[in-house]
């Protein structure tokens, strides 16, 4: 599997080409500001990208959603419960000058818990994980789970930006959803290096139990 992490803008997001070497056939997930380096690199490397998945819609993630879809052909996959985050870029980008105007995508396919997006032989399965937003998700693909911002290497996602929810609900999510993976799966996040479920597992202080929650 050919994975590509591309971060950019100051909140050095990373935004994640991920495809079948066989068959070319890939998705993007996240695509922010560096939106114009992710399809340079997808030509580069040959890629017929036809889905463009979200793991939320804060601005840093999907500012480029709407170039990325016209350059590339794509259909855009967001949860129905993140569209309010959506709609709400353009007011985000006046309180963000670097992203100058951001228009809002259609959304092609609304995606909910357990769903799966096939490309080439691979199959990213949804996972919903409410907390840093309403409709934030994860994706399950193969051994890696891409995390957007739920989980960070040593830290997890804010709850109080647009959408959010409630850090309880954040950390429940975290342990029924992904900490009962297998510790070798890699967790590749929307911000920071990569990481391990059992690395975060055994020493992540908001799941090993260093932080209290009241």
């Amino acid at each position: 599997m050919i994975v590509r992490c591309i971060p950019g803008g100051s909140f050095l997001t990373n935004s994640y080409i991920v495809a079948d070497e066989e068959t070319k056939e890939g998705i993007l997930i996240d695509p922010g500001s560096q939106v114009d380096e992710v399809l340079e690199e997808i030509e580069r490397l040959g890629l017929n990208i036809t889905k463009i998945v979200n793991t939320h819609a804060h601005i840093d993630h999907a500012a480029g959603v709407e170039k990325a879809k016209r350059e590339l052909g794509a259909k855009f996959y967001l949860h129905p419960k993140e569209e309010p985050v959506l709609l709400a870029l353009p007011e985000s980008a006046l309180r963000f000058p670097e992203f100058g105007h951001v228009d809002v995508p259609e959304i092609d396919v609304y995606v909910e818990e357990g769903d799966s997006i096939e490309f080439g032989n691979y199959t990213a399965k949804v996972i919903h994980t409410p907390g840093h937003t309403y409709g934030s998700i994860c994706l399950l693909v193969d051994e890696s789970v891409f995390s957007g911002d739920t989980l960070f290497a040593g830290s997890v996602g804010r709850v109080d930006l647009t959408g959010g929810t409630s850090m309880r609900e954040l950390i429940r999510s975290i342990k029924t959803k992904l900490m009962v993976l297998p510790s070798h799966y890699k967790v590749y996040p929307g911000h920071g290096p990569f990481t391990t479920i059992g690395t975060e597992r055994r020493s992540n202080p908001f799941i090993a139990g260093g932080i209290v929650l009241f």
